[in-house]
């Protein structure tokens, strides 16, 4: 008798560590592996996202000291609307984003400023706190008006397309200002 208990305690304890590890495996397939951070480094950011408002910071506290982190770059998840902050494949910040570019790979260049106005068909946009990329007239920046009305609220819902933008809150565009020149920004 005891010689079949201890040999039915070795076949579940098997059974449960199988289970284990393919509950585990499944879990590592789910998540979203196209970002190429750390599932938990995801999760705490996602944790700390506010609801779009194009006034205020897309997270809850204060925004991580850039030139503290090494190798920073930034993707866009075009069909999550959320532009990543990544460092060492962690994630650093999340920042609500309405991309308007295709998908490519480019640069921070030096060019910043306070205040763009764009037209792109038929569209017109003022934008604050711009941050140019390498490719031409492409730009990170905050709406402030379309077609002659303020931007408030949830800019994200909005129907319009202004190309070539990728659309941040205010704050959050003025910070992105600090990013040193020649960042790396994939659009995906």
């Amino acid at each position: 008798m005891n010689e079949e208990l201890k040999k039915m305690f070795k076949v579940g304890f098997g059974v449960l560590a199988l289970l284990l590890v393919i509950i585990n495996f499944i879990a590592w397939l789910s998540h979203n592996q196209a970002l190429g951070a750390t599932y938990s480094s995801q999760c705490l950011a996602v944790n700390r996202l506010r609801s779009p408002r194009v006034g205020r910071p897309s997270e809850h506290g204060h925004y991580p000291q850039l030139a503290r982190h090494q190798r920073v770059k930034l993707v866009v998840m075009k069909k999550e609307k959320r532009l990543y902050v990544l460092s060492n494949h962690h994630v650093l910040y999340i920042i609500n984003a309405k991309t308007n570019l295709a998908p490519t790979t480019t640069q921070i260049n030096g060019a910043r400023g306070t205040i763009i106005f764009t037209q792109n068909n038929g569209i017109r946009q003022v934008g604050a706190n711009l941050l140019s990329l390498n490719h031409a007239d492409t730009f990170i920046e905050a709406p402030a008006y379309i077609n002659n009305h303020r931007v408030h609220g949830n800019w994200l819902r909005s129907r319009y397309q202004c190309t070539n933008t990728v659309d941040v809150s205010k704050p959050d565009a003025h910070w992105l200002q600090s990013l040193p020149n020649n960042t790396r920004l994939v659009i995906k």
